[in-house]
């Protein structure tokens, strides 16, 4: 159940940070650290413009070369400075790709 103040529609999970570039450019490292079905949240010293449309683009696995398309929509203060992203459309194959394990058996 989500907290009386969460204003998300979708459940957001914490990942293992993966590195990425989003253009137009932020200076620094950008760094994946939660997401939903319909954004996600990137760690970084100079988020882009609130309102400003951003290409993100994976450079780790399990995402390397995936491209997604969304809007900032706020920063983030304190230690985990950066912005959160309203993807354009939902992205389900981000969540799957973040989460897939494979069965060792």
């Amino acid at each position: 159940m989500q907290a009386p103040d969460e204003r998300r529609s979708f459940q957001r999970y914490n990942v293992d940070p993966l590195a990425c570039n989003t253009f137009p450019g932020t200076r620094g490292v950008c760094v994946l650290r939660n997401i939903s079905l319909t954004g996600a949240y990137f760690v970084t010293s100079i988020p882009p413009p609130i309102g400003s449309r951003v290409r993100v683009e994976f450079s780790e696995m399990p995402l390397e070369g995936y491209r997604l398309v969304g809007e900032v929509v706020r920063h983030g203060p304190g230690t985990l400075k950066g912005f959160a992203v309203d993807f354009i459309c939902p992205r389900p194959r981000l969540l799957r790709a973040v989460y897939h394990v494979e069965d060792p058996h």
